[in-house]
């Protein structure tokens, strides 16, 4: 499964406040908080940029591949 670590990277700015991320980057405040918790199910390849340059890191670090604990416990895709 790919997971949003947001949350870590506004941590390791020591910001929390989402509404101001919002304001500097010009992108929704709900898109920013599913990014946060990351709750989402798509992301826009606008978002990624803007998250990422005002952060200064890549994709990769913003987005990550976590391999599933268990592929018995996923259903079956036909």
């Amino acid at each position: 499964m790919i997971i949003c670590t947001l949350a870590k990277i506004m941590a390791a700015h020591k910001e929390r406040n989402i509404t101001d991320l919002a304001r500097r980057t010009s992108l929704n405040r709900a898109t920013i908080k599913a990014l946060y918790e990351d709750s989402f199910s798509k992301i826009d390849r606008n978002t990624i940029d803007a998250l990422c340059k005002e952060y200064g890191v890549t994709s990769g670090d913003l987005l990550v591949y976590v391999p599933d604990e268990a592929q018995g416990d996923q259903p079956e895709h036909k």
